[in-house]
């Protein structure tokens, strides 16, 4: 099997879309590690245990990256080769800086008080937020080939993302 000409999403046989079916993706994975296992084929010469392995690990990587959102928007993006893209999705709205600015202080003064309740309510906002951004992503990448739109909005989920990961963090300090 080669596959280190393909790209990620012909590599699991689905079309180049920001709205992916994970089971898809998920037997697609499944299949192709079985194939490309390298304990399946530790009797093969060297030449071909290293094949199975490099492309293993490719495997692997496709698969992270695919069934991450931010990761999977990243990807579309690099693919459609637009230089001015990935340029573009570094700069963020004012607006966007404020808000930022007052979910830092929110969670902050969440921890502060030790307000499991309201770490809570932020973590769901914080979902909504989430979801708004992935369906404005599949919107632009899969309708409307807005790869500069895109950009910006990957870079704003990743920051949501980070924001995830520190009210996870603080809920699980104040749990024990």
């Amino acid at each position: 099997m080669e596959t280190a000409s393909r790209n990620y999403f012909e590599l699991f046989g689905l079309p180049p879309r920001f709205s992916i079916d994970l089971g898809t993706l998920e037997n697609a994975f499944r299949r192709l590690q079985g194939e490309l296992h390298p304990d399946r084929h530790v009797s093969n010469p060297e030449m071909q245990r290293r094949i199975a392995l490099q492309l293993s690990t490719t495997v692997n990587d496709a698969y992270r990256t695919l069934r991450h959102p931010t990761s999977r928007a990243q990807c579309l993006i690099d693919m459609a080769e637009q230089p001015e893209a990935k340029n573009f999705g570094s700069t963020v709205p004012p607006a966007f800086l404020m808000a930022q600015m007052e979910w830092r202080e929110a969670i902050e003064s969440a921890c502060a008080a030790q307000d499991v309740l309201e770490l809570e309510a932020l973590a769901r906002r914080l979902r909504s937020e989430m979801a708004l951004q992935e369906k404005y992503l599949a919107e632009a990448l899969d309708t409307r080939n807005d790869f500069h739109g895109a950009a910006m909005k990957v870079n704003e989920l990743r920051f949501y993302e980070r924001l995830r990961s520190e009210i996870d963090d603080a809920l699980d300090h104040l749990d024990y």
